[in-house]
């Protein structure tokens, strides 16, 4: 009758196997230094103070030799973080959608008179709106210019009624701003785990020796297939948001919807891709975790692209969630059109085909060692 195996000899063996295996001496040494690289970059990007840039419309004519609204702005361009440039009121509404400014402040032709009567001038700040992290630093630093300068002139405050408006998403609670990014990333991951369990189980059956002969039919098989449940999840989202949680959609219905389909296609193909390009199940999963970390570190969710160093701006130019991003921002909160988000479109629409072009150079490489495999246990069976 055997014996079972001591504790101190299974304890041997483990740590034996963990070196021979490499994988646990290799993530105990390597894995804290890459995780604490990349989140260290992470949280350094997100406590780095964003600059806003301000634009002001300077309409105050000024009261013999002072002009209190220069005397602003002057100090509001010695803030922290903050670039002032001079704009035309005209021009308030292109400068926000080409993202050129993040807040406008318009002084009336009076300001000065007006407060040297001690009347209360009013004044126009516009935020873009999407951004409220950089609509309180914007506010944040006009009321310390217009404390500084009343406490030059020997004032402790100055007498100013602030109009405050939001070009985009007017009314929108923190909610309402922000659930678009959690839309775009379920839809994604939704759609990437039909894909690539789809063709994981069909690597795994009889199927695939048949399916696989022809690796360009087998991807437009799956894309065209699996894209039918990829939308059922795109539009169970996109319901539960609206009549669960009571979301406001600024933009055309249609076009969202448009939209998360394509986030929802972008997925699927990400997900057939991971599947077509492995080897192994672990290989598949490995990737597939790879391509979803990517997505939320880099894509944008938390962190604006923009504020990226260079190199990692273009790695998240290669991802589908950057864009898709972009566009449900645009349409859902800024009530843009499908044109006005057009190259977002299209860049999602260039993932899709590279992620399906490549998959079905996996598929047909896979299918190449397959014959290659068969070959070889047919001559060792003849010999």
């Amino acid at each position: 009758m055997m014996e079972n195996e001591g504790f101190g000899s299974m304890l041997v063996s483990v740590i034996k196997n963990g070196f021979k295996r490499k994988v646990p001496i290799g993530m105990a040494v390597f894995g804290p230094v890459i995780i604490m690289i990349i989140l260290g970059y992470m949280v350094t990007i997100a406590g780095t103070a964003d600059t806003v840039n301000i634009g002001v419309v300077n309409h105050d004519q000024g009261l013999a030799n002072v002009n209190a609204a220069s005397n602003i702005i002057e100090e509001l361009k010695g803030q922290d973080n903050v670039n002032v440039t001079s704009i035309n009121q005209n021009d308030i509404s292109s400068d926000f959608k080409d993202r050129s400014i993040d807040a406008a402040i318009v002084f009336p032709e009076n300001f000065t008179r007006d407060l040297a009567m001690k009347k209360t001038p009013e004044v126009l700040l516009q935020v873009e709106g999407t951004d409220q992290v950089k609509s309180a630093l914007v506010n944040r630093a006009f009321l310390n210019s217009t404390m500084t300068v009343a406490a030059e002139s020997g004032n402790t405050v100055m007498p100013l009624k602030i109009s405050n408006e939001s070009f985009y998403g007017e009314g929108l609670n923190f909610t309402n701003l922000f659930i678009y990014h959690i839309m775009a990333l379920v839809t994604l991951l939704i759609s990437t785990i039909i894909g690539l369990f789809a063709v994981l189980g069909d690597k795994n059956s009889s199927k695939s020796n048949k399916m696989f002969l022809s690796p360009v039919k087998a991807v437009a098989a799956y894309i065209a297939g699996l894209s039918i449940f990829a939308f059922v999840a795109a539009l169970m989202v996109l319901a539960y948001v609206i009549y669960v949680m009571g979301i406001t959609i600024v933009g055309d219905m249609g076009s969202t919807v448009l939209v998360m389909l394509l986030i929802a296609l972008a997925g699927v193909s990400l997900g057939i891709l991971a599947a077509a390009v492995t080897r192994t199940e672990k290989q598949t999963l490995a990737l597939f975790g790879l391509i979803i970390i990517l997505q939320v570190l880099f894509g944008g969710l938390f962190i604006a692209v923009v504020r990226f160093d260079y190199y990692i701006r273009l790695l998240s130019y290669c991802l589908p969630l950057t864009y898709g991003l972009d566009a449900m921002q645009g349409i859902v909160i800024k009530g843009f059109s499908l044109g006005d988000v057009g190259t977002d479109l299209l860049a999602i629409s260039a993932i899709i085909i590279v992620a399906l072009v490549l998959s079905v150079i996996g598929l047909k490489k896979g299918q190449n060692r397959g014959t290659i495999r068969d070959t070889g246990d047919k001559k060792k069976q003849i010999i």
